[in-house]
């Protein structure tokens, strides 16, 4: 993969995912908080299961790029790692909207409902979200090979850099299928053209 339109492809990608949740800002609360069925998230509650499952990349990639020798260096081409690339490939949902690889949610990354109360986690969201475009573009000069970052699934499994971009990214890709079939649940309509 060449390395800068890999950055290029993944900024673009969360600014239209920024974009897509910022919509939710102008959406009456009382329907980001509804259930569109007792066991499945409300649109906040899918919100905040981004924000804990990003958030655990997030701190780890702003360890790799504050600490000056993580071993970051920048190559013109990214190799990703197996375990990343296979994570990553798997997350991302087919162009139909069709989930390949589905999971069960960790316990750690389920919302809590005290958590999503008001739309605190919309703007959790967006500042994550932020820091990450603001790291990738540090990755421009600093790489995103040689760093590992520890995944989700602990120390056993640590990403390149650029797999912890990677994975993470497209994990937020399906849940936004998921947001949008929860609005569409509760009867919200958007405010703005599909951008994805």
């Amino acid at each position: 993969m060449d390395t800068l339109k890999l950055i290029d492809d993944l900024q673009a990608t969360l600014r239209r995912q920024m974009d897509r949740v910022r919509e939710l800002q102008d959406m009456p609360l009382d329907k980001l908080r509804e259930r569109p069925a007792p066991e499945r998230w409300s649109a906040l509650e899918v919100v905040e299961h981004m924000n804990l499952s990003t958030g655990k990349y997030h701190q780890g990639l702003m360890k790799v790029y504050a600490d000056p020798r993580s071993g970051l260096r920048f190559r013109s081409t990214f190799k990703p790692g197996r375990w990343g690339n296979l994570g990553a490939d798997g997350m991302v949902p087919r162009p139909d909207g069709s989930i390949r690889w589905r999971m069960r949610t960790m316990g750690m990354f389920e919302p809590r409902p005290g958590r999503v109360a008001d739309r605190s986690p919309i703007a959790r969201f967006l500042m994550i979200q932020q820091d990450l475009l603001d790291l990738l573009e540090k990755a421009r000069t600093r790489g995103i090979e040689g760093a590992r970052v520890t995944s989700t699934l602990g120390p056993i499994l640590r990403f390149k850099a650029g797999d912890a971009f990677r994975f993470p990214i497209a994990h937020q890709e399906r849940h936004l299928l998921q947001l949008q079939r929860t609005l569409d649940a509760v009867g919200v309509q958007r405010t703005a053209s599909p951008a994805m």
